[in-house]
């Protein structure tokens, strides 16, 4: 009788034994899961990230090249100037001349859920998940032009010296917001 106490007291350790077993690796399957879970989530979150970045780093080189005139032909370094649209030109190749069709004319348009860089005639998505995106203009001293529902006429563009990008952008996730005002040249 002594041998049968002693293996049903084996069979009850060997029970504790794989119900500890089986404790310890649901809780190590949760936490591996929950870390899975926050990874994706910053990886998410560093995509949104890059993505406002790039939008904004594109904005600022194609507002600072606005206006390139080499031939002093005296170029408007604005086209267009909407809330919502932008439109930027420069004579890159020197020849006293802005083609429409070529990276020259370089466009803008916020409309949600994209915001669009347009060169030329191609259309390159910038933004994906655009909450809000508007465009504002500044005069000399620094303040905000009004903009009439149909955009700035050549006379109120001739006014402007920096232009503000406002982006907010959710793909996944958390949404960004960016702003950045980056002034226009002032010579050839």
């Amino acid at each position: 009788m002594r041998g049968g106490a002693q293996g049903g007291s084996v069979l009850v350790e060997q029970l504790v034994g794989t119900m500890l077993t089986l404790l310890v690796l649901g809780t190590l399957v949760s936490v591996v899961g929950t870390g899975t879970t926050l990874l994706l989530a910053a990886a998410a979150r560093g995509e949104v990230e890059d993505t406002a970045q790039l939008a904004v780093e594109a904005f600022t080189f194609d507002v600072r090249r606005a206006g390139y005139d080499p031939t002093a032909a005296g170029l408007a370094p604005v086209g267009e100037a909407r809330t919502d649209r932008l439109t930027l030109v420069a004579d890159l190749n020197g020849d006293g001349v802005v083609a429409a069709t070529s990276e020259e004319t370089t466009a803008y348009a916020c409309a949600a859920p994209q915001l669009s860089r347009i060169i030329g005639r191609q259309s390159l998505p910038l933004a994906g998940g655009v909450l809000a995106c508007g465009l504002r203009y500044l005069d000399a001293g620094g303040l905000p032009l009004a903009i009439p529902a149909g955009g700035l006429d050549a006379t109120g563009r001739s006014r402007i010296r920096a232009i503000a990008l406002d982006l907010t952008i959710r793909q996944r996730g958390t949404p960004t917001s960016r702003s950045v005002v980056v002034a226009l040249r002032s010579t050839p």
